[in-house]
């Protein structure tokens, strides 16, 4: 541990609680930012995160706080940890108190998460010389079972980060790969914003077990275990060709999404079937269904992830047909409930041909 660093980590959620507990336990002086009085209350009771399974132990940590300012001001690190469709309001409260030699690491960003950070960073006039980066997951599959008291499914193997611009890639590499081995610098904000295996695996899903989701009296499924089927699975690997083929026009050989679970879960081989993969994956056992169309699995994933990937389709004149109907059929059922999303308007990279692009991601 450096005496000098203190990370701030905002979100008081399952991951915020895991990363903050995680951190504390290996030493590091961490602070937890939630906009619940009640959850902040309730872990300021004892300052104690205790985690178990994967990661087991008890970390303790200097505050929990519901106020921006005190949460991330003196913060060498800090790392945002929300559900995708709160980036934007989080920004908006974080940005006017960020200083100079600050590292901001948005974890999950979705896709498209940095870009849309520093954009508000310009609409907010705020010159703070700061490094932004963005990773598309998280490293635990993990679940808060009250406050300050989490249970770790799973821990990745490999998350790939990287920074906008990626001239930025070093900095963001000291700061945070040095605690955590398992973040993997890459080449820029695209190749994370595509390697969201979220957007696959969580929309599509929903979506194809609708009946099961809604049904009366309720049905209870464990959501990767038995809830991605042959067929399903079938659709996801098509969505992923799109994906790739978006990859393919930035020159990234990007991992298909049988390749990601291999990586970060250590649970299948190539000659094995992506259903097969996902039941053999310990880290997803005993995960249930979502109960409602309106969970994160739908409102975070379509607009901050599927919208996204289609927006840099669109950048490259990449066609998304399979993308695009999970889209269009969930915005069907569900209308004005689904943000916009990350659209190539609101992300500010409409007028941008895909040189122009990626330029400027590179910085």
């Amino acid at each position: 541990m450096s005496e000098n660093i203190v990370w701030a980590i905002i979100g008081g959620g399952h991951g915020g609680q895991t990363f903050a507990g995680h951190l504390a336990i290996l030493g590091e002086r961490v602070r937890l930012y939630s906009k619940s009085l009640e959850k902040v209350n309730a872990i300021n009771l004892s300052k104690e995160i205790i985690l178990s399974n994967a990661v087991d132990g008890i970390g303790e940590i200097e505050f929990a706080t519901d106020d921006m300012e005190t949460a991330i001001t003196g913060a060498t690190n800090i790392v945002i940890v929300l559900p995708s469709n709160w980036h934007e309001s989080t920004a908006k409260k974080m940005i006017p108190f960020l200083q100079d030699g600050q590292n901001v690491l948005i974890l999950p960003e979705a896709s498209c998460g940095a870009i849309a950070f520093r954009k508000l960073m310009q609409e907010m006039n705020c010159n703070a010389k700061v490094v932004v980066g963005a990773g598309s997951t998280l490293p635990y599959a993990t679940r808060s079972i009250s406050p300050g008291v989490c249970n770790v499914y799973g821990l990745k193997e490999e998350v790939k980060i990287a920074a906008l611009p990626a001239t930025d890639n070093k900095a963001l590499e000291e700061a945070f790969c040095r605690r955590f081995p398992w973040f993997k610098i890459c080449q820029s904000v695209i190749e994370t914003s595509l390697d969201n295996i979220n957007a696959l695996m969580h929309p599509a899903p929903v979506l194809l077990n609708t009946s099961r989701v809604e049904a009366i009296p309720v049905q209870s499924y464990q959501y990767y275990i038995e809830g991605i089927t042959p067929s399903i699975s079938a659709l996801l690997e098509k969505m992923d060709a799109e994906r790739i083929e978006i990859a393919n026009a930035f020159g990234y050989q990007q991992r298909t999404l049988k390749q990601s679970y291999i990586d970060m879960y250590q649970c299948g081989n190539e000659d094995m079937e992506l259903w097969e993969i996902i039941q053999n994956n310990e880290g997803y056992k005993g995960i249930m269904n979502v109960k409602s169309l309106k969970e994160r699995y739908v409102l975070e994933d379509v607009p901050y992830s599927l919208v996204a990937m289609s927006s840099l389709g669109a950048i490259t004149g990449i066609k998304t047909p399979c993308i695009d109907s999970v889209v269009t059929i969930l915005r069907a059922i569900l209308g004005e409930d689904l943000d916009e999303g990350r659209t190539v308007k609101r992300l500010g990279i409409d007028n941008m041909t895909k040189e122009e692009f990626y330029n400027w991601v590179m910085g």
